[in-house]
């Protein structure tokens, strides 16, 4: 993998770090529009919904329709319905369905690779829709005040490659790239990619 400005921090929680990221380089300013490439069981989406404007929305995408039921759930047990729309649909599609007005002003994208928890562990990201959906979200991003995370997994089958794939994307392509990895010891730990677009960088 190409080097991606590599910090060589041990023992984090990858999405941990990623929210904790996000809401330090946001501090108090609100956005209107963020994204959930992968949405998984919500909880990405539910921290993106605490990032929210008045009005706000949190566009979010998954292949498995229970990723979407499981998220549409937790964003009406917390009263959150009116905040959210959720595509069953895979993430490199995402210039498709977003509205266009909102083309330069999504403030957030948060992808979390791999594979729904709980589920067929066949059903995952791949390198070549995931590298498509991340150069979709930068051309969406708000490049005056944006944060792009993605948490990848190398331990599975296909993670590696993924995790590779994501490094060389960062590293030709995305300016401000970061890549932490969660334990540098360890060759299967997670990692985790971010940029940061204007000002805070």
């Amino acid at each position: 993998m190409a080097s991606v400005g590599s910090i060589r921090r041990g023992g984090f929680s990858v999405v941990g770090r990623s929210h904790g990221l996000a809401a330090e380089f946001f501090g108090q300013r609100k956005i209107s529009c963020a994204v959930d490439a992968t949405l998984g069981g919500g909880r990405d989406a539910l921290f993106l919904a605490s990032l929210l404007s008045e009005g706000g929305k949190v566009y979010g995408f998954d292949i498995q329709a229970e990723a979407v039921r499981r998220s549409r759930g937790l964003f009406e047990k917390n009263g959150l319905l009116d905040r959210c729309e959720f595509f069953n649909a895979g993430h490199e599609n995402m210039s498709d369905l977003i509205p266009r007005a909102l083309f330069g002003n999504v403030g957030c994208v948060f992808f979390n690779l791999g594979w729904l928890p709980g589920s067929d562990k066949s059903v995952a990201t791949r390198p070549s829709t995931t590298v498509a959906a991340i150069r979709a979200a930068v051309e969406l991003m708000d490049k005056s005040r944006g944060f792009l995370s993605v948490a990848a997994y190398r331990a599975h089958p296909g993670g590696r490659e993924e995790f590779e794939a994501v490094g060389e994307l960062f590293e030709r392509e995305i300016p401000f790239g970061e890549c932490e990895i969660s334990d540098p010891a360890d060759a299967g730990s997670p990692a985790l990619f971010y940029a940061r677009f204007g000002r805070g960088r």
